[in-house]
């Protein structure tokens, strides 16, 4: 009897033997796309998401399905405005924050009564019901790290880490007892995996003194509080260079690289046991060729065919909505296809 998706994905965290490699694509963003559902009633109605994600199914049939992949709403939930831009997630007008001292007088929000952190629960939850015992189903939160940049700006933000040592500590107990507690909300409610797209652990953003004496402790902090497994997320920037910094972290059970990054690099540093995922470039699937995209995706399946801890997922953000559908099948199909596969 073939594989669900479940037990495939659990086979590739343990090591186990599965037939071919577990898949999936951000996609977020397209079950509006697939079921003709505008964006602002997209994502803020659970039971619309849900149904664009169950399309998703019936379109490639991914082993794992996303929650909603809009950090905005979690600004909006200290107090920032959002704003929905044709066929993209929401985002965040500007920052409402002048200041670190203004960022401490917000009251942090409930997850148990803000509209939009309840959406992201319902949504979850509502996946999780629908597919339990299926495939497994990731949550997608705001790294404790990168949340303030959102709120009050990366300007500010980064002001802070350099020049207000201890504001910048103060303001990461916030943020991180938020990201713990929405994160073990959403475990509660069915996520399977909690996914942080995380930017300013990455040298190429932040001076490495700050991130080893601030920022990794932070995330060491928050992360140990998490009722379950965590995947770290490259974030947008390679993380190859700096990926043997953050193999500590607690119940980080997986790695997601960018599509920069080499993965039997990053298979070397993380040892033969750890869960990796890479590295299709989602956001450019829109406007390559066909031929090229499966090109790229026979190469990532030669490089991984005796990894048995790999997953093949798109990088980065989601994949454009105006991404063919026959680029999307055509890859589910491919990789369906594998042969040699761990």
């Amino acid at each position: 009897m073939p594989m669900t998706s479940l037990e495939r994905v659990l086979a590739a965290l343990s090591g186990k033997p599965h037939g071919r490699p577990p898949f999936t694509m951000t996609l977020s963003l397209y079950g509006a796309k697939l079921t003709g559902c505008p964006l602002p009633e997209y994502y803020r109605n659970p039971e619309k998401y849900a149904r664009g994600q169950e399309a998703v199914v019936e379109l490639c049939d991914p082993d794992i399905l996303f929650g909603p992949f809009a950090l905005s709403l979690e600004a909006e939930a200290f107090g920032s405005e959002i704003k929905f831009l044709p066929l993209n997630p929401p985002n965040v007008r500007k920052p409402v924050i002048g200041s670190p001292k203004e960022f401490m007088a917000i009251e942090p929000p409930d997850i148990n009564l803000h509209p939009g952190l309840l959406y992201l629960r319902e949504s979850i939850g509502l996946l999780s019901r629908k597919y339990k015992g299926q495939r497994p189903i990731c949550g997608v939160l705001t790294a404790p790290v990168d949340l303030p940049a959102i709120i009050m700006g990366l300007d500010m933000w980064i002001e802070t880490l350099l020049f207000h040592e201890q504001t910048a500590v103060d303001i990461l107990n916030r943020t991180s007892r938020h990201f713990s507690g929405l994160a073990n909300a959403l475990f509660s409610d069915g996520a399977d995996f909690i996914a942080l797209a995380t930017v300013f652990t990455n040298p190429a953003i932040l001076y490495p003194q700050l991130i080893n004496t601030i920022i990794l402790p932070a995330l060491e902090r928050s992360f140990q509080e998490v009722k379950g497994p965590l995947v770290f997320h490259h974030g947008g920037n390679p993380m190859v260079p700096f990926l043997k910094d953050y193999l500590n972290l607690p119940n980080v059970a997986a790695f997601a690289v960018d599509h920069r990054d080499s993965l039997t690099a990053a298979r070397g540093i993380l040892g033969p046991k750890r869960l990796l995922l890479g590295n299709l470039n989602g956001p450019t699937l829109s406007r390559l060729r066909l031929e090229k995209v499966l090109d790229k995706v026979d190469r990532i399946l030669a490089d991984r065919q005796d990894d048995p801890c790999f997953i093949f997922a798109t990088s980065a953000a989601d994949v454009p909505w105006d991404t063919p559908r026959g680029v999307i099948t055509a890859i589910a199909e491919k990789i369906r296809s594998a042969e040699g596969a761990a």
